[in-house]
């Protein structure tokens, strides 16, 4: 899976957060954004899988994100990577649980980037990741201190970018998680 980008790997099981992370990572095409839905799905990716970051949902459907955290460092070279809690659970003690620090959900999309430039800076001179877009620019669709809230109003129509991006879901879906 070595494809010269820099890999992150996320582990969430709603697929709405997914579809709004991937396009949040569509602005760092020098990213390579591999998803898993559960942590043993997890589990078999990290085995094929040297990420430079992990992003961990905490409540999976088979374990919990800080449980699985542990087991994804038994792995060789996987003890040092930066690990952030990605939760709606504001409350939860990440940097005691082994996290590098939290992401509250909803996810403000502008700190969000700003956050992995500064964990993940693109390289230097890779038009890649900007591609010519004016500063402040997101292609997708979503605005600058935008929060998305995949809860707050289920009776919304779905944007363009979340209904394009939704049946790309299950095409990619495999044995062992989904894979971007």
């Amino acid at each position: 899976m070595d494809d010269g980008l820099t890999s992150v790997l996320y582990i969430e099981d709603s697929p709405l957060n997914v579809i709004v992370m991937e396009a949040m990572f569509e602005q760092r095409r020098d990213l390579r954004l591999h998803v898993a839905e559960a942590g043993m799905p997890a589990w078999r990716l990290s085995a094929r899988l040297q990420p430079s970051l992990l992003l961990v949902d905490l409540n999976l459907p088979d374990c919990h994100g800080s449980d699985l955290l542990k087991l994804l460092r038994m792995r060789r070279g996987w003890a040092q990577v930066p690990a952030i809690a990605v939760t709606a659970d504001s409350d939860f003690d990440a940097l005691g649980a082994g996290f590098l620090e939290l992401w509250a959900k909803p996810l403000d999309v502008r700190k969000t980037l700003d956050r992995l430039a500064e964990l993940l800076p693109p390289p230097k001179g890779n038009l890649l990741a900007s591609a010519a877009r004016p500063s402040g620019a997101i292609e997708t669709g979503l605005q600058s201190g935008s929060t998305i809230d995949p809860a707050a109003d289920g009776s919304r129509r779905e944007s363009g970018m979340m209904a394009r991006h939704k049946q790309s879901l299950a095409p990619r879906q495999t044995d062992y998680g989904w894979m971007r």
